[in-house]
């Protein structure tokens, strides 16, 4: 996982000092942990503070941060392989994926970057069971 701080700016502006306090102090709230830092300018207070941006090339990197606790069964892209009757064979423990690099993933597996990747822009959707 790689990361970098970019610097971000704030401008809280009040009628009155006590105002200015109130606008300041619940600003500075919503900041915290992100090392800000106030100038004023009268009735004017600029905060200086840093975002960090995590850039995830590994499945386990996204999957720890978020932590969720999903597998490749998990994924509506895996095929699990079926009986004759058409019910799940609980014996074997893979399945058909084509994202997977020789097209079969197992079903306990950590999911691929794929899988994060669609969540991400919101094609594929978590739910709540029923």
């Amino acid at each position: 996982m790689l990361s970098r701080d970019v610097q971000q700016f704030a401008i809280v502006q009040g009628d009155s000092a006590r105002d200015l306090t109130d606008k300041l102090n619940a600003k500075m709230w919503d900041l915290a942990g992100k090392r800000p830092e106030v100038t004023f300018d009268g009735l004017m207070a600029v905060i200086r503070y840093s975002e960090t941006e995590r850039i995830f090339d590994e499945p386990e990197d996204a999957i720890a941060v978020t932590g969720l606790d999903i597998t490749c069964q998990d994924c509506p892209f895996f095929e699990p392989i079926l009986n004759r009757d058409g019910s799940l064979n609980r014996v074997v423990k893979s399945g058909k994926c084509e994202f997977s690099k020789y097209g079969k993933a197992y079903r306990d597996d950590k999911p691929c970057m794929h899988l994060i990747e669609t969540i991400n822009r919101g094609e594929v959707r978590l739910c709540l069971a029923e």
